[in-house]
C-alpha cells in the first residue's frame, strides 16, 4: 500500500512545480491551443458560445482549449450526440482534471474548410498525468451538421 505521506508530498510537490490552470478570465494569455494568438481572440469565442468554429480544425483546437480549460459543456456540446452515449460530463471532467495539459501539435487536416462536411485532424497532445509524460495521437473525424462542426469519433 502506498505511503500517504509520500502522496502528498508528491501532490505538492507537483503543484509547487506546474503553474496553475488557465483562468478563462485571463484572457489576454495565450491560447493553450497553440496558436500563439490571445486566448480572447481565438478559442474562447467558442467557447463562450458567441461565435462557431468554421472549420475542423478550428473545433479541434477549441476542444483542446476546452480540456485546459475545464470547459466541459463546451466539449460535451461540440461532441456528436450519437457517440455521447460512450462517456459522461462527470467522467470527461474527470479525465481533464486529472491531466497537466502540455501542449498541441496539429500533424494534418484533411477537408474539414468551411465549404465541406467532413474533415479529418491528426494531432498530438502532450500531457502529464499522475507525474507521467503521455502523448495522445489521434485521427479526429468531424462531419458538420446544420452548420456546426461535431467532433465525431477517432482512431488513435
Amino acid at each position: 500500500m502506498p505511503n500517504p505521506a509520500k502522496i502528498g508530498a508528491q501532490n505538492t510537490e507537483k503543484s509547487r512545480k506546474m503553474p496553475p490552470k488557465p483562468l478563462l478570465s485571463a484572457t489576454g494569455t495565450p491560447c493553450p491551443c497553440g496558436t500563439l494568438k490571445p486566448l480572447r481572440d481565438c478559442c474562447l469565442p467558442f467557447i463562450n458560445g458567441t461565435h462557431s468554429p468554421l472549420t475542423a480544425e478550428q473545433l479541434m483546437r477549441s476542444r483542446y482549449c476546452a480540456h485546459t480549460l475545464l470547459a466541459i459543456d463546451y466539449l460535451w456540446e461540440t461532441w456528436s450526440p450519437e457517440q455521447r452515449l460512450r462517456s459522461s460530463k462527470a467522467d470527461i471532467l474527470a479525465w481533464a482534471e486529472s491531466c497537466d495539459w502540455l501542449g498541441l501539435q496539429i500533424l494534418a487536416t484533411h477537408q474539414g474548410s468551411p465549404n465541406d462536411d467532413t474533415g479529418i485532424v491528426e494531432f498530438i497532445a502532450l500531457f502529464r498525468q499522475q507525474g507521467q509524460m503521455h502523448q495522445h495521437h489521434e485521427v479526429s473525424q468531424f462531419k458538420k451538421i446544420l452548420g456546426k462542426w461535431l467532433y465525431v469519433d477517432h482512431q488513435t
